[in-house]
C-alpha cells in the first residue's frame, strides 16, 4: 500500500543536509510516463490550504493544497511538499550560497518536518504511478495538489494526488547545482 512509501519520506526529508545527497537532482528529467501527464491540471483549482494548514485540519476527501516540490522519489510519481511560509535556503538570504536549496538544510529537521507533506500521483490500485520523471516539474517549484489527505496506522500524512498544477517557478542562482 501507498503508506509503506510514505514512512519514509519524513525520514529522508529529516536526514539531507547541505551540500550532502539526498537523492535528487537540480535537472531538467526526462519525459513523465503519460498516466502522469495526464495528473497535470491546466488551469489554477482555486483556494488552496497551505502545508502546515491541511496538516493541521487531517485527512478529508478532496483538499487543495499549496507548497514547493522539496524531493522527489526517483521513478515515481512521488514528492515531498513544503510550506511555501517556510523560505528555502537562500530564498531571504541571497547570501546563503547554499548549492541545494530545496533540501531546508537550514531548518532544523523537527522544523522541515512539521511544514512538509508527501504526495503520491497512484493508480487505481493505489500504488504510486512509475514515471521516469515528473511533468515539467521541478524542485523548488510551487505547486497546488488536488487530492485526497489520509492518516496512515504511524499518523503520517500524505497526499493521494489526482491533479497538480505549477503556480510558479523560482529563478535559481547559478551556483546551484
Amino acid at each position: 500500500m501507498t503508506r509503506k512509501l510514505s514512512f519514509l519520506f519524513p525520514l529522508a526529508l529529516s536526514l539531507a543536509a547541505c551540500g550532502g545527497t539526498s537523492g535528487t537532482e537540480m535537472i531538467t528529467p526526462a519525459k513523465a510516463s503519460p498516466d502522469v501527464v495526464a495528473r497535470v491540471l491546466a488551469a489554477d483549482p482555486g483556494a488552496a490550504a497551505s502545508v502546515k494548514n491541511a496538516k493541521e485540519d487531517g485527512p478529508q476527501d478532496r483538499v487543495v493544497v499549496h507548497g514547493r516540490i522539496c524531493s522527489t522519489v526517483k521513478g515515481l510519481a512521488a514528492f515531498t511538499l513544503m510550506d511555501t511560509a517556510l523560505p528555502y535556503c537562500g530564498e531571504t538570504n541571497k547570501e546563503d550560497k547554499c548549492k541545494t536549496p530545496w533540501d531546508y538544510c537550514c531548518e532544523k529537521p523537527e522544523t522541515r518536518t512539521a511544514n512538509a507533506l508527501n504526495v503520491e500521483l497512484c493508480d487505481a490500485d493505489g500504488r504510486p504511478l512509475a514515471t521516469p520523471a515528473l511533468p515539467d516539474l521541478r524542485l523548488l517549484d510551487e505547486v497546488k495538489v488536488v487530492g485526497k489527505l489520509t492518516k496512515d496506522e504511524h499518523g503520517n500524512l500524505a497526499l493521494t494526488a489526482e491533479g497538480v498544477f505549477r503556480v510558479a517557478r523560482p529563478e535559481i542562482p547559478d551556483y546551484v547545482r
